[in-house]
């Protein structure tokens, strides 16, 4: 695979398939924390993405220094002496954020697998389980090639649905942009920079939860110029690809487009396109929403393996370890399974701003301040977290 995909672009593309996840691709996203707030807000994605690009990056090199792949571990060294208080908070924060997605994607894959076919939603919940199953417990190196067909699939659709529309309606764009500056089109939140800026952050911060999904192929290229052309890539699909979808729902918002629970089905149904980009829409909703479960259980995955094979030495640990996976990903992915049939979905969607800016708190400023040297926890963990 590194022969075909440089080891850097595969985590550029696993970055880019956790992010885009079962909420992003309905547009929701875009719309609750940009399109919701003032004019600045076109600014905003880039804002979010370079905050997020930064912590991936300094992650990244802690990882690689310390050979820490798992979150558990590498969160010991990102707080150091700290560690006893914020590591424990980290490990909640980040499986809550499992947890949640996750079941968001069951629940957002397979309403949107009910609505084009028919069939149940519980038995297409289950069948989204069983594929995250099988791409979780093969290892590292399947999800990264796993994450590398998705991205170009889903990039590909985004590029099919957004540019005719985009290119369409570009007058009508700027009208309505316009129109959200002159206050003649109501946005329903503050009118504001400090509030674009405050949701910007939380959206960085949200998808630095994610982190521990990340870091754990690290490994594949641990050396600093692989992981800076790694984030890099990476801020530039995420942001491009966010661009698209955030101008391609404004050409809209004079139709009432950001009270749509599906702002880019609305898209398609009323744009360029006709009735077979609603079916590429909802392909692209159930494959985001598979592989956003994929990346985020994985990375649990991993965590939980380690777990197990705590007293046991490298050669049993090695044996045991795809035992050990498939008990850890069954776990994982039953528990996220059940939370979706407990119909907490609406809760959960709610629950992502507050995520957010408790993310911004007690991972993104302790990483974005230990990457840039203006805060030690610890001498020996942070004399290496520089970018230089």
């Amino acid at each position: 695979m590194n022969k075909l995909i440089p080891a850097y672009l595969a985590i550029a593309f696993v970055w880019f398939s956790s992010h885009f996840g079962g909420g992003f691709a309905s547009g929701r996203q875009i719309v609750a924390f940009y399109l919701n707030h003032q004019w600045t807000s076109l600014f905003m994605p880039a804002v979010s993405m370079l905050i997020m690009a930064l912590s991936l990056y300094f992650s990244m090199l802690i990882a690689a220094k310390y050979e820490v792949y798992d979150y558990s571990r590498w969160s010991k060294k990102l707080y150091g002496s700290a560690s006893t208080v914020m590591a424990p908070l980290f490990e909640i924060l980040f499986n809550s954020l499992l947890v949640l997605v996750t079941a968001v994607a069951f629940a957002t894959g397979g309403s949107t697998i009910a609505k084009a076919f028919g069939t149940s939603y519980m038995l297409n919940t289950v069948a989204i389980a069983a594929i995250i199953f099988v791409l979780t417990i093969y290892g590292a190196d399947l999800v990264r090639k796993s994450a590398t067909v998705v991205s170009i699939i889903l990039i590909s659709c985004i590029f099919i649905i957004y540019v005719p529309n985009i290119v369409y309606y570009f007058p009508k764009i700027l009208a309505n942009f316009a129109a959200i500056k002159n206050g003649e089109i109501a946005t329903g939140s503050p009118n504001t920079l400090m509030d674009s800026l405050w949701w910007a952050f939380k959206y960085g911060a949200l998808q630095c939860c994610a982190i521990g999904a990340y870091i754990v192929h690290v490994q594949a290229c641990p050396d600093k110029a692989s992981l800076k052309k790694a984030t890099i890539v990476g801020f530039f699909i995420n942001t491009c690809i966010m661009y698209l979808t955030y101008f391609g729902i404004l050409a809209f918002v004079d139709q009432g487009v950001l009270k749509e629970a599906v702002p880019s089905l609305f898209v398609v149904m009323h744009g360029v396109g006709g009735s077979w980009m609603t079916v590429l829409i909802s392909l692209c909703i159930v494959i985001g929403a598979v592989s956003t479960g994929v990346a985020l259980v994985y990375g649990t995955t991993n965590r939980l393996v380690n777990y197990f094979g705590r007293n046991m030495t490298e050669e049993q640990k090695e044996n045991k370890r795809k035992f050990h996976s498939v008990i850890a990903s069954a776990f994982l992915i039953i528990a996220c399974w059940v939370v979706a049939q407990m119909g907490l979905i609406p809760l959960i969607g709610k629950g992502y701003g507050n995520i957010g800016w408790v993310s911004l708190l007690i991972l993104t400023l302790p990483v974005l301040l230990r990457g840039f040297g203006l805060w030690r926890f610890s001498e020996d963990v942070a004399e290496k977290v520089t970018t230089e």
